[in-house]
């Protein structure tokens, strides 16, 4: 791609006067930088390290003075917009398939997905998906949970989840695990709550999957229970009826509540928060610190407990590194 092009489709200002005119592809990872790749540098500390690695052409946000001439060097005012305006130019040249979807979907297809190369997820930094570009043709699909986003890169796309999909012979063993059929396919025991199950089914119709590995859903942290035993330990799935349900997603936690009352009213619930969330409607207690997150549990009865403003691995690794500490004594 030529660099005068470049120029026009970001708005930069080229800084010097090069002798090469064009790069191949664009990175944000200094690690993965080749030779003759444009470089979108967020952080200055890598720039010398992708001019020795052979880019082309090196686009910053802030001053960083030119330490080789022969490449180009180009300044924008802001770089994540810079990199939605390459996006979408490129992508303009396609005639692809996109697709907005709930954050439920999203997880589900971030599982599933990892074999499907044609399917193409747009995350949260859209700086991983520039490298993705050089990728897509005609036959791609853009899947997003950003829907301003996704309108910036390809205005042209559709609702994810404007089909409906029916199951039957649906049976709840808990509140975690179904069995259900969909079409002919009976799927048993499958580790995920019922309320997400028609998001599950139509990711599963979309990718057309053939084998349905179920121990991918173990990577699924929406409603997923952490089990305690006794002394507040990790144990096996449904070998405790003490539990800890983590979810960082404030959009799902009004239905995720009212799916654990419906389903588990008579049990005692305490509901946990970094800080003051209007989504909850009964009392709910605040920890800042997650490291006291243990020294609270302990001093408190409940068989589940719903904590809000923290990432599920986060809450899982404290429990862990808990159970470690004490073991040494």
């Amino acid at each position: 791609m030529q660099i005068n092009s470049i120029l026009d489709i970001i708005d930069g200002k080229l800084l010097n006067s090069p002798s090469i005119s064009f790069i191949y592809s664009f990175k944000t990872d200094v690690n993965k930088v080749k030779e003759g790749d444009l470089f979108i540098a967020h952080n200055l500390d890598d720039i010398q390290i992708a001019v020795q690695k052979g880019a082309f052409a090196i686009i910053t946000q802030n001053f960083y003075p030119i330490i080789d001439n022969e490449i180009a060097w180009i300044k924008v005012n802001d770089l994540n917009t810079s990199i939605v305006k390459l996006i979408r130019y490129k992508l303009a040249h396609f005639n692809l398939k996109a697709y907005f979807c709930n954050d439920v979907s999203f997880e589900l297809l971030k599982i599933f997905t990892n074999s499907e190369k044609n399917v193409k997820l747009v995350l949260e930094d859209i700086s991983d998906f520039i490298s993705l570009i050089n990728y897509i043709n005609d036959n791609s699909i853009v899947i997003s949970n950003n829907t301003e986003l996704l309108n910036k890169i390809y205005p042209n796309n559709h609702n994810f989840e404007e089909k409906k999909f029916k199951i039957s012979n649906l049976i709840e063993h808990s509140m975690f695990e179904s069995s259900f059929t969909y079409k002919d396919t009976y799927f048993p025991k499958v580790k995920i709550p019922s309320i997400y199950i028609e998001d599950f089914i139509r990711v599963y119709n979309f990718l057309n999957i053939s084998e349905f590995d179920d121990s991918k859903l173990r990577n699924f942290n929406l409603f997923k229970p952490i089990f305690l035993d006794k002394s507040f330990n990790i144990v096996e799935f449904g070998k405790s009826d003490k539990f800890i349900i983590v979810q960082n997603n404030k959009s799902l936690i009004a239905n995720e509540l009212s799916y654990l009352e419906k389903k588990f009213s008579y049990a005692k619930k305490i509901y946990i928060t970094s800080h003051y969330d209007k989504s909850f409607s009964e009392e709910q207690i605040i920890i800042k610190d997650i490291s006291k997150l243990k020294d609270f549990i302990k001093n408190q009865k409940f068989n589940a407990l719903y904590i809000s403003g923290f990432k599920f691995d986060d809450v899982e690794k404290i429990l862990i590194k808990e159970e470690k500490i004490l073991s040494l004594f």
